[in-house]
């Protein structure tokens, strides 16, 4: 009915991407942010007022 070597190389891979997991949160936040101030920038040039 389970499929345990599936579920423990899954869990195998959860565990090894947990070292990085503070650079990988860093990484996605500043990407976000860029991402974001871009599309704010785009709106801005295309006429919608800036949000305070």
């Amino acid at each position: 009915m389970y499929n345990w070597d599936l579920q423990n190389a899954i869990s195998a891979f959860v565990d090894s991407l947990r070292p990085g997991a503070q650079h990988q949160h860093e990484l996605y936040m500043s990407v976000l942010y860029a991402f974001v101030d871009m599309q704010s920038h785009l709106l801005t040039l295309l006429g919608y007022p800036p949000v305070p």
